[in-house]
């Protein structure tokens, strides 16, 4: 592969990644030496340097930002874009909605890690951390039931999970 052809494939991993990367992550999947894909990131971090998104690199690894020259533009997208939630997110919206529960039981339930949905439920304030006797719990807030719209909280009253509280 050329050298265009391997900064291109980086670009593609750090977009479609969900965090960041450790160096050796991205050496692994290019079978490459640290040195080398070191180089390349360094490469594409110049050739991003005048476009509308960049390199960032922190202790988690190295994943693709906007440019904060253009945090004017992007911050009225996302003010004004309300965000609805996956399907994998509402997964676990749905079984915390019987009971508070240990992440590894949401775990076991869904058969995937959820760390990522939890994190964004935490984010929006729809999900607490709850330690109970060392353990940590997780359960919905009331911002996640003011949010729901009129129709879905009927949906969840009749299913009987859901009651409005007093």
């Amino acid at each position: 592969m050329k050298k265009e052809d391997y900064l291109a494939a980086i670009e593609s991993i750090l977009f479609v990644s969900q965090k960041p990367l450790k160096l050796e992550e991205i050496c692994r999947c290019l079978n490459m030496d640290s040195n080398s894909v070191q180089e390349l990131l360094n490469a594409l971090e110049e050739n991003l340097k005048d476009s509308g998104i960049n390199i960032a690199i922190n202790k988690k690894g190295f994943t693709i930002i906007p440019t904060e020259k253009y945090r004017r533009y992007f911050s009225k997208f996302l003010k004004k874009r309300k965000a609805a939630l996956s399907r994998e997110v509402l997964e676990v919206v749905a079984i915390l909605l019987k009971e508070r529960a240990p992440k590894e039981r949401i775990d076991r339930l869904r058969g995937v890690n959820n760390t990522r949905s939890l994190n964004i439920l935490i984010r929006k304030g729809y999900v607490k951390k709850e330690i109970i006797e060392g353990k940590i719990f997780y359960s919905l807030t009331d911002t996640l039931f003011k949010s729901l719209k009129p129709e879905t909280k009927s949906i969840l009253q009749d299913s009987g999970l859901f009651k409005e509280k007093e």
